[in-house]
């Protein structure tokens, strides 16, 4: 995966994390936050298993 991709799952988690906040409706808020936690699980998939550079 490219940082690209580490930036798009990282904007995808907080974009559901405010919709959440912003919804009313309790079934909308739960669902954005499983969405949220699904798109910050895929970014801690990635940063596991990215290899760290060496300095």
């Amino acid at each position: 995966m490219t940082a690209r991709d580490m930036e798009y799952f990282a904007r995808r988690a907080r974009e559901e994390r405010e919709h959440a906040d912003r919804s009313d409706d309790m079934t909308a808020r739960r669902v954005h936050q499983e969405m949220a936690e699904r798109y910050s699980a895929r970014l801690r998939d990635i940063v596991a298993v990215r290899p760290v550079p060496q300095t």
